[in-house]
Protein backbone atom coordinates (compact mmCIF):
# COMPACT_ATOMS: atom_id res chain seq x y z
CA UNK A 1 0.00 0.00 0.00
CA UNK A 2 1.25 3.53 -0.76
CA UNK A 3 1.29 6.18 1.95
CA UNK A 4 -1.05 8.36 -0.03
CA UNK A 5 -3.58 6.96 -2.49
CA UNK A 6 -3.75 8.33 -5.98
CA UNK A 7 -6.70 10.57 -6.67
CA UNK A 8 -7.90 10.39 -10.28
CA UNK A 9 -10.49 13.01 -11.16
CA UNK A 10 -11.78 15.47 -13.71
CA UNK A 11 -12.46 19.12 -12.99
CA UNK A 12 -16.08 19.86 -12.15
CA UNK A 13 -15.80 22.93 -14.36
CA UNK A 14 -15.27 20.66 -17.38
CA UNK A 15 -17.15 17.83 -19.02
CA UNK A 16 -15.79 14.28 -18.58
CA UNK A 17 -14.63 12.36 -21.61
CA UNK A 18 -11.33 11.53 -23.26
CA UNK A 19 -12.41 13.15 -26.52
CA UNK A 20 -13.50 16.39 -24.90
CA UNK A 21 -10.75 19.00 -25.16
CA UNK A 22 -12.24 20.93 -22.24
CA UNK A 23 -11.64 18.02 -19.90
CA UNK A 24 -9.09 18.65 -17.19
CA UNK A 25 -7.93 15.29 -15.86
CA UNK A 26 -5.67 15.09 -12.86
CA UNK A 27 -3.87 12.17 -11.22
CA UNK A 28 -2.38 13.28 -7.93
CA UNK A 29 -1.48 11.90 -4.53
CA UNK A 30 -3.73 12.93 -1.67
CA UNK A 31 -6.29 15.71 -1.94
CA UNK A 32 -6.16 18.33 -4.69
CA UNK A 33 -4.42 21.68 -4.35
CA UNK A 34 -7.80 23.41 -4.51
CA UNK A 35 -9.10 21.34 -1.63
CA UNK A 36 -5.95 22.03 0.39
CA UNK A 37 -6.60 25.77 0.04
CA UNK A 38 -10.24 25.32 1.02
CA UNK A 39 -9.32 23.22 4.07
CA UNK A 40 -6.64 25.71 5.12
CA UNK A 41 -9.10 28.60 4.92
CA UNK A 42 -11.76 26.60 6.67
CA UNK A 43 -9.22 25.85 9.40
CA UNK A 44 -8.98 29.57 10.17
CA UNK A 45 -12.76 29.71 10.62
CA UNK A 46 -12.61 26.64 12.86
CA UNK A 47 -9.92 28.23 15.05
CA UNK A 48 -12.09 31.32 15.48
CA UNK A 49 -15.06 29.16 16.47
CA UNK A 50 -12.93 27.26 19.00
CA UNK A 51 -11.61 30.49 20.48
CA UNK A 52 -15.16 31.76 21.00
CA UNK A 53 -15.70 28.77 23.26
CA UNK A 54 -12.45 29.40 25.13
CA UNK A 55 -10.53 26.62 23.36
CA UNK A 56 -7.14 28.08 22.50
CA UNK A 57 -5.12 26.00 20.07
CA UNK A 58 -2.67 26.69 17.28
CA UNK A 59 -3.96 23.96 14.99
CA UNK A 60 -7.59 23.02 14.60
CA UNK A 61 -8.61 19.35 14.48
CA UNK A 62 -10.21 18.02 11.31
CA UNK A 63 -13.86 17.47 12.16
CA UNK A 64 -15.90 15.56 9.57
CA UNK A 65 -19.66 15.23 9.69
CA UNK A 66 -21.23 12.21 7.97
CA UNK A 67 -24.91 12.16 7.10
CA UNK A 68 -26.26 8.82 5.90
CA UNK A 69 -28.83 7.73 3.35
CA UNK A 70 -32.45 6.98 4.06
CA UNK A 71 -34.70 8.63 1.46
CA UNK A 72 -36.82 11.62 2.50
CA UNK A 73 -36.32 10.63 6.14
CA UNK A 74 -32.61 11.33 5.71
CA UNK A 75 -33.26 14.60 3.87
CA UNK A 76 -35.36 15.99 6.70
CA UNK A 77 -33.15 14.60 9.48
CA UNK A 78 -30.04 15.98 7.77
CA UNK A 79 -31.61 19.44 7.73
CA UNK A 80 -32.46 19.13 11.42
CA UNK A 81 -28.93 18.04 12.34
CA UNK A 82 -27.30 20.88 10.39
CA UNK A 83 -29.70 23.46 11.80
CA UNK A 84 -28.93 22.39 15.37
CA UNK A 85 -25.18 22.09 14.80
CA UNK A 86 -25.28 25.66 13.47
CA UNK A 87 -27.44 26.90 16.35
CA UNK A 88 -25.00 25.45 18.91
CA UNK A 89 -21.91 26.84 17.13
CA UNK A 90 -20.57 23.37 16.30
CA UNK A 91 -21.04 23.59 12.53
CA UNK A 92 -18.40 26.34 12.41
CA UNK A 93 -15.91 23.75 13.69
CA UNK A 94 -16.64 21.29 10.88
CA UNK A 95 -14.17 20.96 8.00
CA UNK A 96 -15.92 18.29 5.89
CA UNK A 97 -19.56 17.41 5.30
CA UNK A 98 -19.96 14.11 3.45
CA UNK A 99 -23.30 12.71 2.36
CA UNK A 100 -24.89 9.65 0.84
CA UNK A 101 -28.22 9.12 -0.90
CA UNK A 102 -31.15 10.93 0.79
CA UNK A 103 -28.91 13.26 2.80
CA UNK A 104 -27.33 14.54 -0.40
CA UNK A 105 -30.76 15.81 -1.47
CA UNK A 106 -30.63 18.18 1.52
CA UNK A 107 -26.96 19.01 0.92
CA UNK A 108 -27.55 19.76 -2.77
CA UNK A 109 -30.37 22.12 -1.92
CA UNK A 110 -28.26 23.99 0.64
CA UNK A 111 -25.02 24.13 -1.34
CA UNK A 112 -26.66 25.37 -4.52
CA UNK A 113 -28.36 28.25 -2.73
CA UNK A 114 -26.65 31.56 -2.05
CA UNK A 115 -24.69 32.13 1.16
CA UNK A 116 -28.00 32.92 2.87
CA UNK A 117 -28.83 29.21 3.05
CA UNK A 118 -25.85 28.58 5.32
CA UNK A 119 -25.99 31.85 7.24
CA UNK A 120 -29.54 31.08 8.36
CA UNK A 121 -30.15 27.34 8.41
CA UNK A 122 -33.30 27.89 10.44
CA UNK A 123 -34.67 29.84 7.48
CA UNK A 124 -33.66 26.97 5.15
CA UNK A 125 -35.46 24.55 7.45
CA UNK A 126 -38.65 26.62 7.34
CA UNK A 127 -38.40 26.69 3.53
CA UNK A 128 -38.02 22.90 3.48
CA UNK A 129 -41.17 22.55 5.61
CA UNK A 130 -43.09 24.95 3.33
CA UNK A 131 -41.99 23.11 0.19
CA UNK A 132 -42.95 19.70 1.58
CA UNK A 133 -46.30 21.10 2.77
CA UNK A 134 -47.30 23.23 -0.23
CA UNK A 135 -45.21 21.87 -3.08
CA UNK A 136 -46.30 19.15 -5.46
CA UNK A 137 -44.90 16.63 -7.89
CA UNK A 138 -46.05 17.82 -11.30
CA UNK A 139 -46.41 14.90 -13.69
CA UNK A 140 -45.86 16.93 -16.81
CA UNK A 141 -42.77 18.68 -15.44
CA UNK A 142 -41.28 15.28 -14.59
CA UNK A 143 -42.22 13.82 -17.96
CA UNK A 144 -40.83 16.80 -19.85
CA UNK A 145 -37.52 16.41 -18.02
CA UNK A 146 -37.42 12.67 -18.73
CA UNK A 147 -38.18 13.15 -22.43
CA UNK A 148 -35.31 15.64 -22.69
CA UNK A 149 -33.01 13.30 -20.76
CA UNK A 150 -33.95 10.41 -23.07
CA UNK A 151 -32.52 12.35 -26.02
CA UNK A 152 -29.07 11.88 -24.47
CA UNK A 153 -26.97 8.80 -25.16
CA UNK A 154 -26.24 8.40 -21.45
CA UNK A 155 -29.84 8.23 -20.21
CA UNK A 156 -30.08 5.86 -17.25
CA UNK A 157 -32.29 4.90 -14.31
CA UNK A 158 -30.64 7.73 -12.40
CA UNK A 159 -32.56 10.17 -14.62
CA UNK A 160 -35.78 8.26 -13.96
CA UNK A 161 -35.04 8.23 -10.22
CA UNK A 162 -34.32 11.97 -10.14
CA UNK A 163 -37.49 13.07 -11.92
CA UNK A 164 -39.72 10.57 -10.16
CA UNK A 165 -38.55 9.62 -6.65
CA UNK A 166 -36.33 12.57 -5.70
CA UNK A 167 -38.61 15.21 -7.22
CA UNK A 168 -41.66 13.52 -5.68
CA UNK A 169 -40.07 13.34 -2.23
CA UNK A 170 -38.40 16.76 -2.08
CA UNK A 171 -40.78 18.76 -4.33
CA UNK A 172 -37.65 20.33 -5.79
CA UNK A 173 -35.67 20.09 -9.03
CA UNK A 174 -32.08 21.29 -8.77
CA UNK A 175 -30.43 22.21 -12.07
CA UNK A 176 -27.33 24.04 -10.86
CA UNK A 177 -23.80 22.58 -10.69
CA UNK A 178 -21.83 21.84 -7.56
CA UNK A 179 -18.92 23.79 -9.07
CA UNK A 180 -20.99 26.94 -8.58
CA UNK A 181 -20.23 26.80 -4.84
CA UNK A 182 -16.49 26.61 -5.44
CA UNK A 183 -15.90 30.16 -4.18
CA UNK A 184 -17.80 29.49 -0.93
CA UNK A 185 -15.80 26.34 -0.21
CA UNK A 186 -12.48 27.86 -1.29
CA UNK A 187 -12.97 30.77 1.13
CA UNK A 188 -13.81 28.34 3.90
CA UNK A 189 -17.19 29.91 4.64
CA UNK A 190 -18.93 26.52 4.50
CA UNK A 191 -17.82 22.95 5.29
CA UNK A 192 -16.15 21.36 2.28
CA UNK A 193 -18.83 19.13 0.68
CA UNK A 194 -18.27 15.56 -0.50
CA UNK A 195 -21.05 13.76 -2.36
CA UNK A 196 -20.52 9.99 -2.51
CA UNK A 197 -21.41 7.43 -5.18
CA UNK A 198 -20.18 3.95 -6.10
CA UNK A 199 -19.19 2.60 -9.50
CA UNK A 200 -21.27 -0.32 -10.74
CA UNK A 201 -18.47 -1.78 -12.92
CA UNK A 202 -16.39 -2.42 -9.79
CA UNK A 203 -18.96 -4.52 -7.98
CA UNK A 204 -17.98 -8.08 -7.13
CA UNK A 205 -21.20 -10.04 -6.82
CA UNK A 206 -24.18 -8.34 -5.26
CA UNK A 207 -22.81 -7.47 -1.84
CA UNK A 208 -19.12 -6.76 -2.24
CA UNK A 209 -17.34 -3.68 -3.55
CA UNK A 210 -13.70 -2.96 -4.23
CA UNK A 211 -12.15 -0.04 -2.43
CA UNK A 212 -11.82 1.63 -5.82
CA UNK A 213 -15.60 1.65 -6.24
CA UNK A 214 -16.03 4.80 -4.15
CA UNK A 215 -16.54 7.85 -6.37
CA UNK A 216 -16.84 11.38 -5.06
CA UNK A 217 -18.09 14.76 -6.24
CA UNK A 218 -16.65 17.94 -4.72
CA UNK A 219 -16.79 21.60 -5.85
CA UNK A 220 -13.37 21.18 -7.51
CA UNK A 221 -13.06 17.60 -8.76
CA UNK A 222 -15.09 14.47 -9.36
CA UNK A 223 -13.45 11.07 -9.36
CA UNK A 224 -11.81 8.30 -7.37
CA UNK A 225 -9.91 9.28 -4.25
CA UNK A 226 -8.95 5.78 -3.08
CA UNK A 227 -6.60 4.63 -5.85
CA UNK A 228 -3.17 3.22 -5.21
CA UNK A 229 -4.02 -0.23 -3.90
CA UNK A 230 -3.13 -3.32 -5.88
CA UNK A 231 -5.60 -5.63 -4.16
CA UNK A 232 -9.36 -5.12 -4.02
CA UNK A 233 -10.68 -4.49 -0.54
CA UNK A 234 -14.07 -5.97 0.12
CA UNK A 235 -16.93 -4.88 2.31
CA UNK A 236 -20.47 -6.09 2.69
CA UNK A 237 -23.30 -4.00 1.34
CA UNK A 238 -26.39 -2.65 2.98
CA UNK A 239 -29.08 -4.73 1.32
CA UNK A 240 -31.24 -2.43 -0.75
CA UNK A 241 -34.76 -3.70 -1.20
CA UNK A 242 -34.63 -4.12 -4.98
CA UNK A 243 -38.21 -5.39 -5.08
CA UNK A 244 -39.36 -2.21 -3.33
CA UNK A 245 -37.36 -0.15 -5.82
CA UNK A 246 -38.91 -2.01 -8.74
CA UNK A 247 -42.37 -1.55 -7.27
CA UNK A 248 -41.70 2.16 -6.95
CA UNK A 249 -40.38 2.40 -10.50
CA UNK A 250 -43.48 0.58 -11.76
CA UNK A 251 -45.79 2.91 -9.82
CA UNK A 252 -44.12 6.05 -11.14
CA UNK A 253 -43.96 4.69 -14.69
CA UNK A 254 -47.72 4.19 -14.60
CA UNK A 255 -48.28 7.64 -13.07
CA UNK A 256 -46.27 9.15 -15.91
CA UNK A 257 -47.78 7.17 -18.77
CA UNK A 258 -51.42 6.94 -17.62
CA UNK A 259 -51.90 10.57 -16.57
CA UNK A 260 -54.78 12.19 -18.47
CA UNK A 261 -52.57 14.98 -19.79
CA UNK A 262 -50.01 12.44 -20.98
CA UNK A 263 -52.73 10.55 -22.83
CA UNK A 264 -54.05 13.71 -24.45
CA UNK A 265 -50.64 15.06 -25.47
CA UNK A 266 -48.83 11.90 -26.52
CA UNK A 267 -51.44 9.44 -27.73
CA UNK A 268 -54.54 10.99 -29.27
CA UNK A 269 -52.67 12.90 -31.99
CA UNK A 270 -50.37 10.01 -32.83
CA UNK A 271 -50.77 7.86 -35.98
CA UNK A 272 -51.93 4.27 -35.47
CA UNK A 273 -48.46 2.76 -35.88
CA UNK A 274 -47.07 5.06 -33.20
CA UNK A 275 -49.83 4.06 -30.80
CA UNK A 276 -49.03 0.40 -31.49
CA UNK A 277 -45.36 1.01 -30.70
CA UNK A 278 -46.35 2.81 -27.51
CA UNK A 279 -48.58 -0.12 -26.48
CA UNK A 280 -45.80 -2.60 -27.23
CA UNK A 281 -43.22 -0.66 -25.22
CA UNK A 282 -45.60 -0.41 -22.25
CA UNK A 283 -46.29 -4.16 -22.44
CA UNK A 284 -42.53 -4.73 -22.59
CA UNK A 285 -42.24 -2.71 -19.39
CA UNK A 286 -44.75 -5.02 -17.67
CA UNK A 287 -42.83 -8.03 -18.99
CA UNK A 288 -39.49 -6.74 -17.70
CA UNK A 289 -40.85 -5.84 -14.25
CA UNK A 290 -42.44 -9.30 -14.02
CA UNK A 291 -39.17 -10.93 -15.10
CA UNK A 292 -37.09 -8.96 -12.59
CA UNK A 293 -39.48 -9.83 -9.75
CA UNK A 294 -39.53 -13.54 -10.69
CA UNK A 295 -43.13 -13.51 -11.87
CA UNK A 296 -44.81 -15.44 -14.70
CA UNK A 297 -43.69 -13.87 -17.99
CA UNK A 298 -45.82 -16.04 -20.28
CA UNK A 299 -49.05 -13.94 -20.13
CA UNK A 300 -47.10 -10.80 -21.04
CA UNK A 301 -45.34 -12.53 -23.92
CA UNK A 302 -48.68 -13.77 -25.26
CA UNK A 303 -50.12 -10.28 -24.92
CA UNK A 304 -47.14 -8.87 -26.83
CA UNK A 305 -47.60 -11.44 -29.57
CA UNK A 306 -51.27 -10.49 -29.91
CA UNK A 307 -50.50 -6.73 -30.04
CA UNK A 308 -47.84 -7.23 -32.71
CA UNK A 309 -49.86 -9.61 -34.86
CA UNK A 310 -51.15 -8.09 -38.08
CA UNK A 311 -48.80 -5.09 -37.96
CA UNK A 312 -46.25 -5.23 -40.75
CA UNK A 313 -43.78 -3.17 -38.71
CA UNK A 314 -43.46 -5.90 -36.07
CA UNK A 315 -43.46 -9.13 -38.06
CA UNK A 316 -39.88 -9.98 -37.09
CA UNK A 317 -40.42 -9.03 -33.45
CA UNK A 318 -43.61 -11.13 -33.27
CA UNK A 319 -41.76 -14.14 -34.67
CA UNK A 320 -39.04 -13.68 -32.05
CA UNK A 321 -41.66 -13.51 -29.28
CA UNK A 322 -42.91 -16.90 -30.49
CA UNK A 323 -39.36 -18.26 -30.21
CA UNK A 324 -39.02 -16.92 -26.67
CA UNK A 325 -42.32 -18.54 -25.65
CA UNK A 326 -41.05 -21.86 -26.97
CA UNK A 327 -37.67 -21.53 -25.18
CA UNK A 328 -38.92 -19.98 -21.92
CA UNK A 329 -39.04 -23.18 -19.89
CA UNK A 330 -35.71 -24.38 -21.32
CA UNK A 331 -33.60 -21.33 -20.45
CA UNK A 332 -32.11 -19.96 -17.24
CA UNK A 333 -32.44 -16.41 -15.90
CA UNK A 334 -29.35 -15.04 -17.63
CA UNK A 335 -30.33 -16.56 -20.96
CA UNK A 336 -33.83 -15.13 -20.65
CA UNK A 337 -32.36 -11.71 -19.92
CA UNK A 338 -30.36 -11.92 -23.14
CA UNK A 339 -33.46 -12.96 -25.10
CA UNK A 340 -35.42 -10.00 -23.73
CA UNK A 341 -32.60 -7.62 -24.62
CA UNK A 342 -32.71 -8.88 -28.21
CA UNK A 343 -36.48 -8.49 -28.21
CA UNK A 344 -36.12 -4.86 -27.15
CA UNK A 345 -33.82 -4.22 -30.10
CA UNK A 346 -36.24 -5.86 -32.51
CA UNK A 347 -39.12 -3.65 -31.30
CA UNK A 348 -37.15 -0.44 -31.79
CA UNK A 349 -38.30 0.61 -35.28
CA UNK A 350 -36.13 3.65 -35.93
CA UNK A 351 -38.08 4.94 -38.92
CA UNK A 352 -41.32 4.68 -36.98
CA UNK A 353 -39.87 6.63 -34.07
CA UNK A 354 -38.39 9.38 -36.25
CA UNK A 355 -41.72 9.87 -38.04
CA UNK A 356 -43.54 10.09 -34.75
CA UNK A 357 -44.71 13.44 -33.40
CA UNK A 358 -43.67 12.26 -29.93
CA UNK A 359 -40.32 10.60 -30.64
CA UNK A 360 -38.80 11.84 -27.34
CA UNK A 361 -41.63 10.20 -25.42
CA UNK A 362 -41.13 6.90 -27.24
CA UNK A 363 -37.37 7.11 -26.57
CA UNK A 364 -38.09 7.67 -22.87
CA UNK A 365 -40.34 4.60 -22.75
CA UNK A 366 -37.92 2.37 -24.65
CA UNK A 367 -34.71 3.51 -22.93
CA UNK A 368 -36.30 3.08 -19.50
CA UNK A 369 -37.08 -0.53 -20.44
CA UNK A 370 -33.53 -1.07 -21.65
CA UNK A 371 -32.01 0.41 -18.48
CA UNK A 372 -34.32 -1.67 -16.30
CA UNK A 373 -33.36 -4.89 -17.98
CA UNK A 374 -29.64 -4.14 -17.69
CA UNK A 375 -30.07 -2.30 -14.34
CA UNK A 376 -28.10 0.67 -15.70
CA UNK A 377 -27.59 3.66 -13.41
CA UNK A 378 -25.62 6.92 -13.55
CA UNK A 379 -24.09 6.56 -17.02
CA UNK A 380 -21.28 8.97 -17.84
CA UNK A 381 -18.21 8.87 -20.06
CA UNK A 382 -15.22 7.34 -18.29
CA UNK A 383 -12.72 10.18 -18.07
CA UNK A 384 -9.99 7.58 -17.43
CA UNK A 385 -10.71 5.47 -20.51
CA UNK A 386 -7.32 4.47 -21.98
CA UNK A 387 -5.68 7.10 -19.75
CA UNK A 388 -2.06 6.04 -19.43
CA UNK A 389 -1.17 7.36 -15.98
CA UNK A 390 -3.52 5.08 -14.04
CA UNK A 391 -2.01 1.92 -12.62
CA UNK A 392 -5.43 0.45 -11.82
CA UNK A 393 -6.10 -0.77 -15.37
CA UNK A 394 -9.51 -2.15 -14.44
CA UNK A 395 -10.58 1.50 -14.27
CA UNK A 396 -9.34 2.41 -17.74
CA UNK A 397 -10.72 -0.33 -19.99
CA UNK A 398 -14.43 0.63 -19.90
CA UNK A 399 -15.81 3.49 -21.99
CA UNK A 400 -18.60 4.39 -19.59
CA UNK A 401 -18.97 4.63 -15.84
CA UNK A 402 -22.20 3.62 -14.14
CA UNK A 403 -22.51 5.47 -10.85
CA UNK A 404 -24.97 4.17 -8.29
CA UNK A 405 -26.34 5.30 -4.96
CA UNK A 406 -23.57 4.88 -2.37
CA UNK A 407 -26.29 3.78 0.02
CA UNK A 408 -25.92 0.42 -1.70
CA UNK A 409 -22.47 0.13 -0.11
CA UNK A 410 -21.97 1.28 3.49
CA UNK A 411 -24.76 3.93 3.48
CA UNK A 412 -22.33 6.42 4.98
CA UNK A 413 -19.30 7.99 3.31
CA UNK A 414 -16.67 6.76 5.78
CA UNK A 415 -14.16 5.73 3.06
CA UNK A 416 -13.97 9.33 1.80
CA UNK A 417 -13.08 10.95 5.15
CA UNK A 418 -10.92 8.21 6.66
CA UNK A 419 -7.13 7.96 6.26
CA UNK A 420 -5.32 7.83 3.98
CA UNK A 421 -7.71 9.89 1.80
CA UNK A 422 -8.50 12.54 4.38
CA UNK A 423 -7.10 12.58 7.90
CA UNK A 424 -10.15 13.26 10.03
CA UNK A 425 -9.41 13.61 13.73
CA UNK A 426 -13.04 13.16 14.73
CA UNK A 427 -16.04 11.91 12.77
CA UNK A 428 -19.55 12.88 13.82
CA UNK A 429 -21.69 10.22 12.17
CA UNK A 430 -25.41 10.97 12.06
CA UNK A 431 -26.97 7.70 11.00
CA UNK A 432 -30.51 7.70 9.59
CA UNK A 433 -30.37 4.02 8.56
CA UNK A 434 -33.02 1.57 9.77
CA UNK A 435 -30.25 -0.66 11.17
CA UNK A 436 -28.69 1.64 13.80
CA UNK A 437 -25.22 0.06 13.68
CA UNK A 438 -24.69 -1.42 10.23
CA UNK A 439 -22.66 1.56 8.99
CA UNK A 440 -20.30 1.16 11.95
CA UNK A 441 -19.85 -2.61 11.69
CA UNK A 442 -19.49 -2.54 7.90
CA UNK A 443 -16.96 0.29 8.07
CA UNK A 444 -14.91 -1.70 10.58
CA UNK A 445 -14.87 -4.62 8.11
CA UNK A 446 -13.95 -2.29 5.27
CA UNK A 447 -11.08 -0.77 7.24
CA UNK A 448 -9.79 -4.16 8.35
CA UNK A 449 -9.74 -5.32 4.72
CA UNK A 450 -7.95 -2.15 3.60
CA UNK A 451 -5.56 -1.94 6.56
CA UNK A 452 -7.00 1.46 7.52
CA UNK A 453 -6.93 2.48 11.21
CA UNK A 454 -10.39 2.40 12.77
CA UNK A 455 -11.35 2.24 16.44
CA UNK A 456 -12.43 -1.12 17.89
CA UNK A 457 -16.15 -1.90 17.87
CA UNK A 458 -17.87 -3.91 20.60
CA UNK A 459 -20.23 -5.90 18.41
CA UNK A 460 -21.79 -7.75 21.33
CA UNK A 461 -22.89 -4.49 22.92
CA UNK A 462 -24.24 -3.17 19.64
CA UNK A 463 -26.19 -6.37 19.08
CA UNK A 464 -27.63 -6.05 22.58
CA UNK A 465 -28.68 -2.43 21.92
CA UNK A 466 -29.97 -2.96 18.37
CA UNK A 467 -33.69 -2.66 19.17
CA UNK A 468 -33.28 0.31 21.50
CA UNK A 469 -29.95 2.11 20.94
CA UNK A 470 -28.71 5.05 22.94
CA UNK A 471 -28.38 8.44 21.27
CA UNK A 472 -24.58 8.50 21.16
CA UNK A 473 -21.75 5.96 20.98
CA UNK A 474 -18.08 6.93 21.10
CA UNK A 475 -15.49 4.69 19.43
CA UNK A 476 -11.82 5.45 19.87
CA UNK A 477 -8.55 3.58 19.79
CA UNK A 478 -4.79 4.12 19.66
CA UNK A 479 -4.89 4.89 15.95
CA UNK A 480 -7.39 6.46 13.60
CA UNK A 481 -10.06 9.05 14.25
CA UNK A 482 -12.49 9.26 17.13
CA UNK A 483 -15.95 8.30 15.89
CA UNK A 484 -19.11 9.61 17.55
CA UNK A 485 -22.11 7.72 16.24
CA UNK A 486 -25.68 9.04 16.58
CA UNK A 487 -28.56 6.66 15.68
CA UNK A 488 -31.62 8.62 14.56
CA UNK A 489 -34.30 6.99 16.73
CA UNK A 490 -33.14 5.99 20.21
CA UNK A 491 -34.03 5.64 23.86
CA UNK A 492 -33.56 9.35 24.51
CA UNK A 493 -35.81 10.84 21.83
CA UNK A 494 -38.26 7.90 21.73
CA UNK A 495 -38.22 6.42 25.22
CA UNK A 496 -38.74 2.74 24.40
CA UNK A 497 -38.18 0.05 21.78
CA UNK A 498 -41.92 0.07 21.01
CA UNK A 499 -41.90 3.78 20.15
CA UNK A 500 -38.71 3.33 18.13
CA UNK A 501 -40.39 0.59 16.08
CA UNK A 502 -43.44 2.80 15.45
CA UNK A 503 -41.16 5.62 14.30
CA UNK A 504 -39.47 3.34 11.76
CA UNK A 505 -42.87 2.27 10.46
CA UNK A 506 -43.92 5.91 10.08
CA UNK A 507 -40.69 7.02 8.40
CA UNK A 508 -39.93 3.98 6.26
CA UNK A 509 -37.46 4.56 3.41
CA UNK A 510 -39.76 3.53 0.57
CA UNK A 511 -42.81 5.47 1.68
CA UNK A 512 -44.63 6.75 -1.39
CA UNK A 513 -46.98 9.19 0.27
CA UNK A 514 -46.31 12.68 1.59
CA UNK A 515 -45.34 13.30 5.19
CA UNK A 516 -47.80 15.39 7.16
CA UNK A 517 -46.61 18.70 8.58
CA UNK A 518 -46.65 17.20 12.08
CA UNK A 519 -44.53 14.26 10.93
CA UNK A 520 -41.95 16.58 9.38
CA UNK A 521 -41.79 18.73 12.53
CA UNK A 522 -41.41 15.65 14.76
CA UNK A 523 -38.59 14.23 12.62
CA UNK A 524 -36.77 17.55 12.66
CA UNK A 525 -37.09 17.69 16.44
CA UNK A 526 -35.87 14.09 16.90
CA UNK A 527 -32.76 14.76 14.82
CA UNK A 528 -32.06 18.06 16.59
CA UNK A 529 -32.39 16.45 20.01
CA UNK A 530 -29.59 14.02 19.14
CA UNK A 531 -27.30 17.02 18.66
CA UNK A 532 -28.62 19.10 21.55
CA UNK A 533 -28.43 16.29 24.13
CA UNK A 534 -24.83 15.54 23.16
CA UNK A 535 -23.52 19.09 22.77
CA UNK A 536 -21.24 18.86 25.80
CA UNK A 537 -19.84 15.46 24.79
CA UNK A 538 -19.09 16.68 21.27
CA UNK A 539 -17.43 19.90 22.44
CA UNK A 540 -15.45 18.07 25.12
CA UNK A 541 -14.06 15.63 22.59
CA UNK A 542 -13.23 18.40 20.09
CA UNK A 543 -11.52 20.34 22.88
CA UNK A 544 -9.51 17.26 23.87
CA UNK A 545 -8.41 16.68 20.28
CA UNK A 546 -7.58 20.36 19.84
CA UNK A 547 -5.07 20.13 22.67
CA UNK A 548 -3.66 16.93 21.23
CA UNK A 549 -3.08 18.50 17.79
CA UNK A 550 -1.43 21.65 19.16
Amino acid sequence: MTDKPKHAAFSTMSQPGKQDERSNISVHFGISEEEKVAVQNRGKKVLMALQKLGINTKKSPIVSVLVSGGGLRATIACQGVLTELSHLGILDMVTYLAGVSGSTWCMASLYTQSDDGWEDLQKAEVELQRRLREGSWKTFVALDGLCKAAERDDYSLTDFWSYSFVYFFTKELINTRLSQVRLQSEMGTVPYPIFAAIEENLKIGEKEKTQHAWFEFTPDWAGYSTLGYSEPALCSSVLADKDAMLQGIMDFFKKLTHHSRTQASFLITEPDAGVTLKDIIEELFNLIITFLTDGDCLPHLESLQFTMSGDENFVEAAAFVAEIIEQLSKTNKDEQNQLFQVLLLKTWIKDLVEKSRVSSYLKFLWKTNQCLLTWTWGTMKNFMYKYGDIEAKHLTHVKNLHLMDAGLAINSAYPLVLPPVRNSDIILSFDFSEDPFMTITETEKYCKSCNIPFPPVDKDRLKQDADAPWDCYVFEGEKGPVVMHFPLFNRVNCGSAEVIEKKWQTYETFRFRDYSDDEVIQLLEDSKLNVRENKDRILAKISELSKATS
